[in-house]
């Protein structure tokens, strides 16, 4: 990997320390894909919306970065069948964690690398996330410590989020959206 740098297709800052705790050499650049345009695809089960999307991403940096790796990633909360997006605001966060309390939903990640708009390879994973049953007041005191506006399941695990389950099903790495020490495996083939 020190001869061609990592592009890892996201602004996440929790992606970016992970790849990080690996001592990668990366770059991190925002995709150039409308990710609304996958969402309005409802012929797509969750698994599938999510493996498109994170492809999608992956090959919209192509063009910018020939010859080099890049890495794209998506995570969808389902619940029953119900994808949660992004809250964007407090009053959507509290109420996706009401209905989330008490109940297991799933974190489905998927990757996708590619080079010179070729898929190298793809990986989805799912994690089962067991939620405790929450009052409205814990989750609104919740939400106002670690303000998981652009969280996808309206929480973040690597803060205080963990404090919400509980049992999870799943890598840390996986459950904050990026398992590289699996995918690093199957990446070498390529490097």
């Amino acid at each position: 990997m020190e001869a061609n740098k990592l592009i890892l297709a996201s602004s996440s800052e929790i992606r970016k320390r992970i790849l990080d705790n690996h001592n990668c050499l990366f770059e991190a650049v925002k995709h150039k894909f409308d990710e609304n345009i996958g969402k309005e695809n409802t012929a797509l089960t969750p698994a599938e919306l999510s493996l498109y999307l994170a492809e999608q991403k992956s090959l919209s940096l192509c063009n910018d970065y020939k010859d080099q790796i890049i890495l794209g990633c998506d995570q969808v909360c389902v619940l029953e069948n119900k994808i949660f997006s992004k809250p964007i605001t407090t009053e959507k966060a509290v109420l996706n964690l009401s209905e989330m309390s008490g109940k297991t939903h799933q974190l489905i990640g998927s990757y996708s690398f590619t080079r010179n708009s070729k898929v190298l390879f793809n990986e989805t994973t799912v994690c089962n996330m067991t939620m405790l049953t929450l009052s409205i007041e814990q989750i609104k005191n919740y939400v106002d410590t670690d303000k998981p506006l652009k969280s996808c399941g309206s929480y973040m695990f690597e803060k205080n989020g963990y404090k919400l389950f509980s049992k999870v099903e799943g890598s840390l790495e996986a459950i904050n959206g990026l398992p590289f020490t699996n995918l690093l495996k199957k990446l070498k083939q390529y490097v």
